[in-house]
């Protein structure tokens, strides 16, 4: 089911083995103003879309972030995102975030610095290179 569309930003809500979990795909060259603004947006989305989708129960919801065709990310993003958005995410009720890194060298490197140092804190990112071992990480935490 699709949330929000733009052409940098597609988020749908998603399902693995009955779990269900809410998948952003970034796609580009974001120049900062309008990275911040789609987060910023994407924020309101949850706000409102988030309690209807959230399975009640589910002690474990994952924000699944596909950044393959991202083409270029700054660190001030890295840092804004770490210190401002992630704090909010977790407020709304994510647990996970798993971030599919970017094909691109450049905007890899900056992406590989986007994770929690803390396996065990209340929100926790990691970054994967394959689909399937995000997938597999975030249903080995549900167990």
């Amino acid at each position: 089911m699709r949330l929000y569309t733009h052409p940098k930003l597609r988020i749908t809500v998603e399902e693995i083995k009955n779990i269900t979990y809410i998948k952003e795909v970034w796609r580009g060259i974001l120049n900062p103003v309008v990275f911040r603004d789609l987060i910023n947006t994407s924020l309101e989305v949850y706000a409102k879309e988030i309690k209807n989708h959230k399975i009640t129960g589910q002690d474990k919801f994952l924000l699944y972030a596909d950044v393959t065709e991202l083409e270029m990310i700054r660190q001030e993003e890295i840092t804004w995102l770490n210190t401002e958005i992630n704090p909010q995410y977790e407020k709304l009720g994510f647990t996970h975030q798993a971030v599919l890194s970017p094909i691109t060298q450049i905007a890899s490197n900056k992406v590989d610095e986007y994770h929690s140092d803390e396996d065990e804190s209340p929100f926790v990112t990691k970054v994967f290179k394959e689909h399937k071992k995000a997938l597999k990480w975030f249903l080995d935490e549900v167990k």
